[in-house]
């Protein structure tokens, strides 16, 4: 589990404040990574790896705040994406298959966030959906360790309420 982002950056703090909780579970197997702040450090964190789960915050128009939105690796090839780590992710995927360098399965939570400025501390609709993200990244962690079923139905909701 890699949890994405700078905790100094108010929201963007989102990928290693679940990948916190999760560690605090401490599930055996299950290795959590948090020192991503360059890119590339991506690759090391998911090679040779049967599942990665990458939790990150994201930014969209029109913004809401504590979002959360699944996606897996087919879905992130040739996605055009911007992000705030220098090198997206739909990027880093395509370097890690170039160089034989990707999970089996790769899953992306991405947060939508309301303030990445200089701060410690999420934003109260951002740290609200940490108790969501945090389950839904268990139930992949379950789901994988009980063999690979891309459709598996997840038993609660991942987003909040658009209003």
């Amino acid at each position: 589990m890699i949890g994405v982002g700078n905790s100094f950056r108010r929201d963007d703090g989102v990928g290693p404040a679940v990948a916190a909780a999760i560690d605090a579970w401490s599930i055996p197997g299950v290795r959590v990574v948090t020192d991503v702040m360059e890119p590339t450090r991506l690759l090391d964190a998911w090679a040779d790896t049967h599942l990665a789960i990458v939790v990150d915050a994201a930014t969209a128009s029109p913004s809401a705040p504590g979002w959360v939105h699944r996606c897996t690796m087919d879905q992130l090839v040739g996605a055009t994406t911007i992000s705030s780590h220098g090198v997206d992710l739909a990027t880093m995927v395509a370097l890690g298959e170039a160089l034989d360098r990707m999970p089996h399965r790769l899953v992306l939570f991405a947060v939508e966030v309301a303030d990445t400025g200089y701060g410690v501390g999420l934003t109260p609709k951002v740290k609200a959906a940490l108790p969501r993200v945090a389950s839904a990244v268990m139930a992949e962690i379950s789901r994988g360790s009980f063999g690979y079923r891309e459709e598996a139905e997840v038993p609660w909701p991942l987003r909040a309420n658009r209003s």
